[in-house]
Parts: C-alpha cells; sequence; structure tokens
C-alpha cells in the first residue's frame, strides 16, 4: 500500500512540474526588443561619424550595399541582444509589388546575408525588413531599409590574371548604363582597400582610363592585387547614391626576380 502510494505521489510530481513548465513557457508574453536593419552607410572607404568616433567604411561594416560577386544585395543588421531568439526571417518587396516574399531564415547569431536572388533585377527600388521569433513564439518587426542596384561596369584592361610591372598599370573600363561617377578600387590580397581613384563621368565613347600612382605599391609585399569599378547614380526617391560593384579582377605583380631575369634577356 505504501508503495502504492509512493507511486501515486511521484505521478502527481511529474504532473505538477510539466503543467509549471508550460505555464512559464505561455507566462512569456514578452517580445523580442526592437533590431535595427543597417542602411547604406556610404561606400569604400568614405568615412562616418557615429558617436563622435570616425568610422572608415570597408565592404564588411557597411549596410545595405551592392556585391562584386553578382547582381546581388548584401543585407547588414545589429547584434540581436535577447537570449532566448530561435529565428530570425528576412523579406523583401519591391516598388511594383508590395507583397513581401521570404528571402531566408537564419539563425538569430548570423548578422548578414546576401540576397542573391535571380529574381533581383537593376534598377528597380528593393526594401528589406527582419521578423524575429523568440523560442515562445513571439515576435518583432525591425525597420525597413532600401536600395537599388545599377548596370555593373565592364572592366577592359587589364586582362584578368595579366602578369605586370606595377609601375606601369593602366585600368580602362567601359560604362554600362546610366551612371554619374565612377570610384576605381585598388584591392590587396585578401581584397583590403589599398588606392582608389574618383572619376567624374563624361560622355566619351572611349574606355575610362585611368594610371596606377608610380611608386604605390612600392612596399607592398603581395603577388597580386584586385581591382575593381564601383558606378553610382543618384536616386531622388531615396534621396541618396545607389550603384553597383564590377566584378573582381586580379592582376599578378612582376617580382624583382622576374625583373632581374628580364634584364638578363
Amino acid at each position: 500500500m505504501r508503495y502504492f502510494i509512493a507511486v501515486l505521489c511521484l505521478i502527481s510530481l511529474f504532473i505538477m512540474l510539466s503543467c509549471s513548465g508550460e505555464e512559464s513557457i505561455t507566462k512569456d508574453k514578452t517580445p523580442p526588443l526592437k533590431h535595427k536593419m543597417i542602411k547604406h552607410l556610404g561606400d569604400i572607404p568614405d568615412t562616418i561619424h557615429v558617436n563622435n568616433q570616425v568610422i572608415y567604411l570597408t565592404d564588411e561594416n557597411n549596410g545595405i550595399d551592392a556585391v562584386s560577386d553578382g547582381n546581388w544585395i548584401m543585407l547588414r543588421w545589429g547584434h540581436l541582444l535577447d537570449s532566448d531568439l530561435e529565428i530570425a526571417k528576412i523579406y523583401r518587396f519591391d516598388e511594383f509589388d508590395p507583397i513581401p516574399v521570404l528571402v531566408n531564415s537564419v539563425s538569430p547569431v548570423v548578422d548578414s546575408l546576401v540576397d542573391s536572388s535571380p529574381d533581383i533585377s537593376t534598377y528597380k527600388r528593393y526594401s528589406y525588413y527582419m521578423e524575429v521569433f523568440d523560442r515562445a513564439g513571439n515576435k518583432t518587426l525591425s525597420d525597413t531599409v532600401s536600395y537599388k542596384l545599377i548596370s555593373k561596369q565592364i572592366l577592359d584592361e587589364p586582362l584578368p590574371e595579366a602578369t605586370l610591372d606595377p609601375n606601369n598599370i593602366t585600368f580602362k573600363w567601359l560604362r554600362s548604363g546610366e551612371v554619374d561617377k565612377f570610384r576605381l578600387l585598388v584591392l590587396d590580397e585578401n581584397e583590403k582597400y589599398l588606392w582608389h581613384f574618383d572619376y567624374d563621368v563624361s560622355f566619351e565613347d572611349i574606355p575610362y582610363e585611368v594610371n596606377l600612382p608610380i611608386g604605390l605599391l612600392q612596399n607592398y609585399s603581395g603577388d597580386f592585387i584586385w581591382w575593381r569599378v564601383d558606378a553610382f547614380k543618384w536616386d531622388f526617391d531615396l534621396n541618396m547614391f545607389v550603384g553597383s560593384e564590377s566584378y573582381l579582377h586580379k592582376i599578378f605583380l612582376t617580382s624583382k626576380k622576374t625583373k632581374e631575369y628580364l634584364k638578363i634577356w
């Protein structure tokens, strides 16, 4: 009899604990903290001021932006602070279709995403927001950020993976689409900023041409560099420059050993 009573007590205790757990979950009615998508802040290597600090923009710390890999859009957001988050869903809509579509669902520890959908086209304004859920099912919507891609520019010379004297490099490219200004960017082996040149658009039908300054790479220890051309167009609706990043091209640099070999011959 005592054994039977003990078993009943254990069963009752288990039921009480189970109900208590369910109640604690259902009692959580607090939605996650409001989070913020990062708007387009500028372009590499512009500087911005945040909390009285100067921040140099890179491809990694900018907000919504173009990418060089394709006609895609990079999205970034601040670190999500809640400790009980379950999932984050990113949605997109555009100026012609206001019905949001799910871009992707990501872990709450992720803070960036590239929208590489084949549906993305140039000269169309896209807007994004995020919906974050905690483990109790509560949700919060973020603010909305927008961007528009323009045509990628066509790199002409040097040819991809050409080997050149670092003191004799000329960059040439062709315009594609409507552009207000260009920015030629030279990056190191790790795609970090080395040098840039801003080029105002004119309307000649000849390649745009810029020479790399002599001696710029004198102390550069890498075997190659990357280059690309960013293009910008002022968007009156968004009140900012929108743009594109061309595909990256690699240039190998002649080493001292190669130069000595060439001198012998």
